[in-house]
């Protein structure tokens, strides 16, 4: 029901109306009354009102002023004026401030009911359209986040886009981030899952670090973050945002206060899961920028540091820095100080993950020189063959094949403890040799290489087929990048890693609908779906029918010979 107000400063003219339009039940109308232009404002501050009716030329407000003031107030509502005066002009005026129409108080009773069945048409009009923009932004809101994921993943796996584009993104996306400014790389991981977990269960704690992560961050940083590969989730940090441009000074002390920051709270962040989640978690922050379109490298590369090396412990926080330069200056002012040798292992480590072999005797052959230098205390050179044993093991436990290779080639007992009896120049002639073991396996079996790796993929996919098998997970577990992982095995096996994924789970999904009592759901999150529907989809999609369906179609001839 629409409300009506009927405004005139002749009370006959006022009850008269008043009276038709009581008299008219098909309009239904809540009808109210003024005799004046303030009359009726008071009326207006104290009840909504979609309709009016009124004289245009009265004592005290009139009828152009009026509006102004209803427009003010309900934007929404319908003005229509009711006059004596024939005149073109007040009608123009009525128009221009946004009158919905105008007649003379000489038209009829119908053609006065008719105008306001217009304005009701109109209001039902607004409504609909109204109702369809709200439904439209209800819509929007629920699928903003999954728009933004899906396009900062772009951007994270080598999407590119200029700034402009970037600048109209993020605030269609309303993503909080500026494409005018570098951004820091945080990528978070949790450890390990408890064998109960389900990959709802999974999900859900992922989405509790993020909003742990997302709590801390954002009192000190500007950030946005995303989930990838259900045990990860990657921030992009940039300094909080200034009410002034401020100068370049001020520009690189928000930059540094921000990794301070986002550096400091990481570990306030891993006592939080730890205390109120129970999750292990650990981080690797890329300290250094990184433009937009180099995004892709810096994540790839923060998310490599946490895979190897000290990342494959559980609750580290790995924060790089300029290696070369970190490097020069600890040189420089201390000759070998903590920062030297830590983050020349790292770089010793990866050299070893990757088969570089010349730059592993360089930086190996820089390292051990201690080792030889009768000066320098005999705690340093524990604490080095410490940190080139975890290198090394590190290696073994990654590469069983190529541990069983050093092993009939080697003693590796010296890895576990180096005791009295390995003099230190012994042990740097030890620790090459181990490193020649093992680029050599690498040389030997390299022909075999694509193989292994298809059969360690099928391994993978056949044990963790209810967590995440996705190209980055077993493009992690080979030590592949993902793109060359897809290519090699399609190149091995003559089908895409993603159709095989597929099959594996339909095989799979049809042998546990046949042979065991599970329901569609159970079935579901052991296949690693998040819900039973979207497993459905995909059983529809590969069978041409539902897994009720096939169940009930593989049961009845069974039925029918007993």
């Amino acid at each position: 029901m629409y409300r009506l107000l009927i405004v005139d400063d002749l009370p006959i003219i006022v009850d008269g109306l008043l009276e038709l339009f009581q008299g008219t039940e098909r309009l239904e109308l809540e009808a109210m009354k003024a005799y004046s232009g303030e009359e009726a404002l008071e009326l207006l501050s104290r009840h909504r009102v979609d309709i009016v009716l009124s004289d245009i030329k009265m004592p005290g407000i009139e009828g152009i002023g009026l509006l102004r003031e209803i427009k003010a107030q309900w934007p929404s509502c319908k003005v229509i004026f009711l006059t004596g005066y024939n005149d073109f002009q007040y009608a123009r005026d009525a128009v221009t401030h946004g009158g919905f129409d105008y007649i003379l108080k000489v038209e009829s009773d119908d053609k006065i009911i008719e105008a306001v069945e217009r304005a009701i048409g109109k209001l039902d009009e607004e409504r609909d359209q109204a109702q369809i923009v709200r439904k439209a932004q209800t819509s929007m809101r629920r699928a903003l986040p999954s728009l933004q994921k899906e396009y900062m993943l772009g951007l994270l796996q080598g999407k590119t886009a200029s700034r402009s584009e970037l600048e109209r993104l993020f605030r269609e996306m309303d993503i909080p981030l500026d494409p005018r400014l570098p951004v820091h790389v945080l990528i978070g991981r949790i450890d390990a899952w408890k064998e109960m977990f389900s990959a709802p269960d999974k999900a859900l704690l992922a989405y509790a670090l993020q909003n742990v992560g997302d709590e801390y961050l954002s009192m000190g940083v500007r950030c946005h973050s995303v989930v990838f590969e259900l045990s990860k989730i990657v921030w992009l940090v940039q300094p909080q945002a200034r009410d002034d441009d401020g100068s370049a000074e001020a520009g690189i002390m928000d930059a540094v206060r921000a990794v301070r920051y986002t550096g400091g709270i990481l570990e306030t962040v891993q006592a939080t899961c730890k205390q109120l989640l129970g999750l292990s978690v650990s981080f690797a922050f890329g300290s250094q920028p990184a433009e937009w379109e180099n995004l892709s490298d810096r994540f790839h590369s923060v998310k490599y540091d946490l895979a190897q090396g000290h990342g494959l412990f559980h609750e580290v926080i790995l924060i790089d820095r300029d290696q070369s330069a970190e490097v020069e200056e600890a040189a420089k002012t201390a000759g070998h100080r903590d920062g030297f040798y830590h983050a020349r292992v790292q770089l010793l480590a990866g050299c070893l993950e990757n088969n570089h072999r010349e730059p592993f005797y360089k930086l190996y052959a820089e390292l051990t020189a201690i080792w030889n230098e009768p000066g320098m205390p005999n705690e340093r050179k524990i604490e080095l063959y410490h940190s080139i044993s975890a290198v090394f093991l590190f290696h073994l436990h990654r590469n069983r094949d190529a541990c069983e290779h050093a092993n009939t080639q080697m003693d590796l007992e010296p890895l576990f403890g180096r005791g009295d009896a390995l003099p230190w120049p012994e042990l740097v002639h030890y620790y090459r040799q181990l490193a020649d073991c093992f680029f050599e396996w690498n040389t030997l079996n390299g022909t075999l290489l694509p193989t292994e790796v298809v059969n360690k993929v099928h391994r993978y996919i056949e044990e963790h087929i209810a967590t995440d098998i996705s190209l980055n997970a077993l493009a992690d577990y080979v030590g592949l990048n993902p793109s060359y992982l897809s290519r090699l095995y399609k190149q091995s096996t003559g089908i895409g890693l993603s159709k095989y994924v597929n099959d594996f789970r339909n095989v799979t999904a049809q042998d546990m609908l046949l042979n065991t009592s599970m329901k569609v759901n159970e079935i579901a999150a052991a296949l690693g779906y998040n819900s039973a529907l979207a497993f459905i989809r995909f059983f529809k999609k590969q069978n041409d029918s539902t897994p009720l369906e096939f169940r009930s179609a593989r049961s009845q001839p069974q039925a029918k010979g007993q």
